[in-house]
């Protein structure tokens, strides 16, 4: 069974704030495969605390593109060398037959990774465009801290649909995995750590609703980046 009992919060392994934990349920057995930790209010307040202060005063944003861009790469080259374990580990918590993990699970948040690694190299940030009383400078900044929130189907893919697209625009992420698919997370967590990103740039806490609505609520969070239901996304929209 897949047993873990910290969150990775501002670079470290930190103990949470409550004693309630999340089982994860093998579709196929019914049986507990895992066992995580569920986030609070108060770690999630941990965590945007780590990414504000990432953005705030780290290097992160203040990188040059194509250094966030080589770090994003380096992610995606750990990534790419645990695709087996990757398709296993969510074929075990979610279910989808191991053959679709080995084609789509794992390989496309992988090719997702190298994309935006790739894409920050070339994309333009700046650019000077004509303007009624002359040229005008059109900048492209980090929005600050995103709050990116993951559906149980595809976690991994959903995650990278966002998380890359955020850190190669100099951006720091909370991100909270669904509760019934929290255990492929742990293993993104390992790699960013291997990938030796600056602490705080990005905290993996997961939890249910009622935390996630306290990410989404939170002051310090800049944006929200949410897949999931229709309701639930207008339930955030009315939040945000």
């Amino acid at each position: 069974m897949h047993t873990h009992d910290r969150f990775y919060i501002g670079g470290h392994w930190v103990t949470p704030a409550g004693s309630a934990t999340l089982d994860v349920i093998s579709p196929h057995t019914e049986e507990i495969v895992g066992r995580v930790p569920e986030g609070t209010a108060a770690d999630m307040d941990r965590a945007v605390a780590a990414a504000r202060d990432a953005f705030d005063n780290g290097p992160w944003p203040r990188m040059a593109p194509a250094d966030r861009a080589d770090a994003v790469g380096r992610l995606a080259d750990l990534y790419a060398g645990r695709l087996g374990e990757i398709a296993e580990l969510i074929t075990e918590e979610m279910g989808s037959p191991i053959t679709f993990s080995q084609l789509a699970q794992a390989p496309q948040p992988q090719m997702m990774l190298s994309y935006f690694a790739e894409l920050g190299k070339t994309f333009t940030w700046e650019d000077d465009r004509p303007g009624l009383f002359g040229p005008v400078t059109v900048r492209r900044e980090p929005v600050g801290v995103v709050a990116a929130i993951v559906p149980w189907n595809v976690p991994q893919f959903t995650t990278m649909t966002k998380l890359p697209a955020a850190l190669v625009a100099g951006c720091t992420v909370v991100l909270k995995p669904a509760p019934e698919t929290p255990l492929d997370s742990y293993l993104l967590a390992e790699l960013i750590e291997q990938a030796d990103l600056p602490p705080g740039v990005v905290n993996i806490v997961p939890a249910g609703r009622e935390a996630g609505e306290h990410l989404v609520s939170h002051p310090g969070v800049d944006k929200v980046a949410f897949t999931g239901s229709t309701a639930a996304g207008r339930r955030i929209g009315s939040i945000c």
